[in-house]
């Protein structure tokens, strides 16, 4: 068992007469004793920086869960431990708020947590939120779903209110819409090249992926490359540039990252062309349709990226209505909502307990 060493520490609130020092060192101590080196390292370095030392401050309160990658980890993917930056932004896509490992999810269904990192080069989720990270829960155990991969859990204990899940990789910070397209694990290369084909209605000088990249709070629904290839439709298209942007607008939720456990708890969402959102649940999957089109299965949910999320699905939504009304409407309310939001403190999307920021 991890932390034998330090038992009687975890019947004590981390709050109770010891300052964030005295829990970090507690802490580095611990991973120390049971072989974790390289991250108590890593964890040490926090008092090295104000940055550093404001995360184990949050650490000390409150209810944490780590993924701790073991020395192996490290050794496969190196990172620079004397750079404060890397060091936190590190450690910050490792923890996240709360401590509700018994209440992940059994896969295909995906828990999703609020991590510590809001590093603005990194992330630019509406409302300035952290990033997340997603997990599921399978025949052997809780994994993470990180960069197209699966990276497992292969221990787990407790350091006072600290919940330490041991994993063997390092976890990968989500990258932009770009990038996360070209990857071939998700199979939607072909959108990418799509939305990089014609250029945005009110900006002739920059693709419409462009425009996505730089957007704040991004959800696409991404059919991916075989569903592109077989679509007869945007072959019709082409030459309508306006139609287009219809049709790919009604893939977009633009202002708000919708993450999959929200689609069944009955929430309303308008694309970025103005048409409303439908999702139905069955023995065979979920589906999303978009004014009532055809239905499209869900392939891959919560591939996240640093500006939101894309969820692969099996064919085009073959909607090229616009209602600019609504979709502004949708718009500023999802700007108005961004600006209010409270940290979750549980698994995201279904969480009722939180605290505002």
């Amino acid at each position: 068992m991890l932390f034998t060493s330090f038992a009687l520490l975890t019947l004590l609130p981390a709050v109770f007469g010891q300052s964030w020092q005295q829990y970090l060192n507690g802490l580095v101590q611990g991973l120390n004793t049971d072989g974790l080196t390289t991250l108590a390292s890593a964890s040490a370095a926090l008092n090295s920086s104000s940055d550093g030392q404001q995360i184990a401050q949050s650490l000390s309160t409150g209810n944490w869960t780590l993924f701790a990658p073991n020395n192996q980890a490290f050794s496969s993917a190196p990172i620079n431990l004397t750079d404060p930056t890397s060091v936190r932004n590190l450690l910050s896509y490792h923890v996240v708020h709360g401590n509700f490992t018994d209440q992940t999810s059994s896969y295909p269904n995906i828990t999703l947590g609020r991590t510590l990192l809001n590093d603005s080069s990194l992330v630019w989720l509406e409302g300035n939120e952290s990033q997340v990270l997603a997990w599921s829960n399978g025949s052997n155990g809780i994994f993470v779903l990180n960069n197209g991969t699966t990276v497992p859990v292969v221990n787990k204990t407790v350091y006072q209110n600290l919940q330490v899940l041991v994993i063997d990789s390092v976890l990968k910070i989500p990258q932009n819409l770009s990038n996360t397209l070209a990857n071939s694990t998700y199979d939607v290369t072909s959108v990418g090249g799509a939305l990089s084909s014609f250029n945005a209605p009110t900006n002739n000088s920059i693709t419409l992926l462009n425009v996505l990249n730089n957007a704040s709070g991004i959800t696409l629904f991404a059919p991916n490359d075989t569903a592109i290839a077989t679509a007869s439709c945007i072959g019709g298209l082409l030459p309508n540039t306006t139609a287009l942007i219809a049709l790919f607008g009604n893939h977009i939720i633009n202002g708000t990252t919708v993450y999959s456990p929200s689609f069944t708890n009955k929430n309303t969402y308008t694309s970025a062309s103005g048409e409303p959102f439908s999702f139905k649940t069955n023995s065979s999957g979920v589906y999303v349709s978009s004014a009532g089109s055809n239905w499209a299965k869900i392939m891959r949910s919560d591939v996240l990226t640093s500006n939101g999320v894309v969820h692969v699905i099996d064919s085009v939504l073959l909607d090229k209505k616009v209602n600019v009304s609504a979709a502004i409407s949708a718009y500023q309310s999802a700007t108005s909502v961004a600006a209010t939001m409270s940290i979750e403190t549980g698994p995201v999307g279904v969480a009722p307990t939180t605290s505002s920021q």
